[in-house]
């Protein structure tokens, strides 16, 4: 009995080893089976279908160019007189009388000052007295020698002798009218450097005459703006006048050909009215001036332009899509800059919302926008 079962104890284990190895089999084989069934099962799309982008809203302004646009500047600058004379005596003598006073309104001949001439007033009369008979005298030989009754020397002699009385007369009459020292312009009597009573001497300065009615504006003109400026060209002059700025008009008189070397700008007058005497020597003022007027120039607000790398950039509205425009600026007038090149008239620029596009970009332009160009 113990043998058999000896002998039977491997054919069970044989038996039990070919169940495990079929069992085995029989799962791999399920497994591939199911595997087999899913793959090829229909499978739904795993890419997420790409979704459009909304159109960006924006707002535009038309582009209409300004038929004129003064490209102009200002400078500070100074009142200056337009006329400062400095008269002096031209007799050595006392001084009798001084008619003005300092500050008021001398006219061309007025009397300034009056010099003592009791010493000239003599040698006038006896100058006059022998100018009158050497005339008297050459209209006597003159009758004599056409009646034949004197020779013609004698005649010859008349015209000599009258006509160095005449040069004598002429000469102290000189002397006589340089003792009243005359305004030689209009303007007001600034200084009086004598007094009454004082002796002065030929070319001893008497008086300062200013003229107020014009001034002069100096203002110095950096080089590079110097070639657009020309001798009466008009100018603006903005001054302030009694806490108000008020502007005038006047024009460019003089450009000097020397530039100052420290500063390289220009010396530049300007001639200016001041009838109303507003305006006085020393006043610091600013003068607006016109390099040129621009035609048909394209402005834009400066907050529409956007920098790029090698350039600046702007965006229009063309069949409901942003455009990109490259474009190259010009003057900036304020809060507006002037495109040079890239937009034209008509084109419909994106003012607002154009940080938000790219090429190609739908975009809906909002109602209430900048159509025709109006301000934001």
């Amino acid at each position: 009995m113990r043998d058999q079962s000896q002998k039977g104890r491997p054919a069970r284990q044989r038996a039990s080893r070919v169940w495990r190895i079929a069992t085995k089999a029989i799962i791999a084989l399920a497994a591939v089976g199911a595997l087999v069934a899913i793959a090829m099962m229909p499978q739904s799309s795993r890419e997420t279908p790409p979704t459009e982008a909304p159109p960006v809203n924006v707002a535009v302004m038309e582009i209409i160019p300004e038929a004129e646009l003064a490209d102009t500047f200002i400078l500070p600058a100074v009142i200056e007189p337009n006329r400062v004379v400095t008269v002096s005596a031209e007799a050595a003598a006392s001084i009798d009388r001084i008619p003005p006073k300092e500050g008021d309104t001398v006219q061309k001949g007025d009397l300034l000052v009056q010099l003592n001439a009791d010493l000239i007033r003599p040698q006038f009369a006896t100058a006059e007295a022998r100018y009158q008979r050497d005339q008297i005298e050459y209209e006597r030989m003159k009758s004599l020698v056409k009646d034949d009754a004197a020779p013609q020397q004698d005649l010859d002699n008349a015209v000599t002798q009258l006509a160095a009385s005449r040069a004598a007369f002429e000469e102290a009459r000189a002397r006589l009218d340089r003792t009243r020292i005359l305004a030689p312009s209009h303007g007001v009597l600034n200084k009086l450097f004598v007094e009454e009573g004082e002796y002065v001497s030929s070319g001893t300065p008497v008086a300062d005459i200013v003229q107020v009615d014009i001034v002069k504006v100096a203002v110095s003109v950096p080089e590079r703006d110097v070639p657009f400026l020309a001798v009466g060209q008009s100018a603006e002059i903005l001054a302030h006048v009694r806490g108000r700025e008020e502007s005038s008009e006047g024009a460019i008189a003089f450009i000097s050909r020397v530039a100052d070397e420290r500063t390289r700008s220009t010396r530049m007058e300007i001639t200016l009215p001041n009838r109303d005497g507003q305006l006085h020597s020393g006043q610091i003022v600013r003068a607006r001036l016109t390099r040129q007027v621009l035609e048909d120039a394209v402005l834009v607000p400066l907050l529409a332009v956007i920098p790029m790398e090698t350039g600046y950039a702007v965006y229009v509205v063309e069949d409901a899509k942003a455009v990109r425009r490259d474009v190259e600026l010009g003057l900036i007038r304020g809060d507006r800059i002037r495109i040079i090149s890239g937009l034209q008239r008509g084109d419909r620029l994106i003012v607002v919302g154009h940080r938000f596009v790219a090429p190609g970009q739908d975009v809906r332009v909002v109602p209430g926008t900048l159509e025709g160009g109006q301000d934001l």
